[in-house]
């Protein structure tokens, strides 16, 4: 974590301090209902990484809860969300399979909280059931306002740090300086068992892009033996994209002119579902969703020629700014 030339203001540490309370007793509260319902979670950032990385002299904000769920279980956690006032953001079944994200957002209004539901993780290559066998193998318990939770061991928190870090992209400051900080707090034996964790799970790419984002994990990477080069989607999402630039290497890779019909279809004219995630004016109403679809095609042909140059990089294997 950056170093601060001043202490913070008592003020916002005890305004961290009280949000990230908020968010425990949330997650306790899910979790507690997912046991009754017989559904198997592993606890992913949030607390995890704050009882890891920080002490209390420096405390770390965290707006949302990260949970892992066990694949066949995905419903009946989708199904206790409901139950105590969360909603998804969007529903994924109307969305086409190449669309999907790792995870989908669950917000409750009433408090403000929000719960990542994740399914995989950014930047794995393996299927979700293989990817859940490997987590779920060994996990380190935390505990979480009174309840003792499921996380990640500490190789696996450093792997997940990583493959955030390369999701999100060198822009995410706060993403990319955790990185730092870990790099710093550990070991080569311990970023040697994350890197094998990466290797099982068809990760190293990503692995290795989030590491090399910053200067200690570049030296690290280089140590461990990761590669250097990228595929496109990799590394475009290590830079930070602009918007379009990954539609532009699903295109590329899609497999005939169908497929790629398909996705400019889907592109231009996203369900229903999409637009109002996407789009404040699609929520207000049939006719703000009409105005958001007329405006979808417009946004796309302003946002392409940033994409396309950003995508061509990435292609060419060129730094950012080249």
């Amino acid at each position: 974590m950056p170093q601060f030339e001043r202490p913070p203001h008592p003020s916002w540490a005890s305004g961290v301090v009280a949000g990230n309370l908020r968010v425990d007793w949330a997650t306790a509260e899910v979790l507690r209902a997912f046991e009754s319902a017989g559904v198997e979670s592993l606890l992913l950032k949030g607390a995890s990484i704050k009882r890891w990385l920080y002490d209390r002299s420096a405390p770390r904000p965290y707006g949302d809860c990260d949970l892992l769920v066990r694949p066949n279980d995905l419903e009946g956690a989708q199904r206790v969300l409901a139950e105590l006032g969360f909603e998804p953001t969007h529903d994924e079944a109307e969305m086409p399979d190449w669309w999907r994200e790792h995870a989908v957002a669950w917000l409750r209004h009433t408090d403000a909280v929000a719960v990542d539901l994740h399914r995989t993780l950014a930047g794995v290559g393996v299927d979700d059931e293989t990817l859940w066998r490997a987590l779920s193998a060994r996990t380190d318990p935390v505990e979480v306002a009174g309840f003792t939770a499921r996380a990640l061991t500490i190789p696996g928190r450093a792997l997940q740090l990583a493959l955030h870090a390369a999701q999100h992209g060198k822009e995410w400051g706060s993403v990319v300086d955790e990185v730092e900080l870990a790099v710093s707090r550990e070991d080569v034996t311990t970023w040697r068992a994350a890197a094998e964790l990466a290797a099982s799970l068809e990760a190293t790419p990503a692995f290795a892009a989030g590491l090399r984002l910053v200067p200690s994990g570049r030296a690290l990477a280089d140590e461990l033996g990761l590669p250097t080069n990228q595929p496109v989607d990799v590394a475009l999402r290590a830079a930070t994209p602009p918007p379009v630039a990954l539609g532009f290497d699903q295109l590329a890779r899609a497999h005939g002119l169908r497929a790629r019909f398909s996705i400019l279809r889907y592109k231009l004219f996203p369900p229903p579902t999409f637009m109002r995630k996407w789009s404040p004016r699609a929520r207000e109403g049939r006719l703000g969703l009409a105005l958001a679809y007329a405006w979808r095609p417009i946004w796309l042909l302003r946002k392409a020629p940033a994409g396309f140059r950003a995508w061509r990089r990435a292609r060419r294997g060129q730094p950012p700014g080249a």
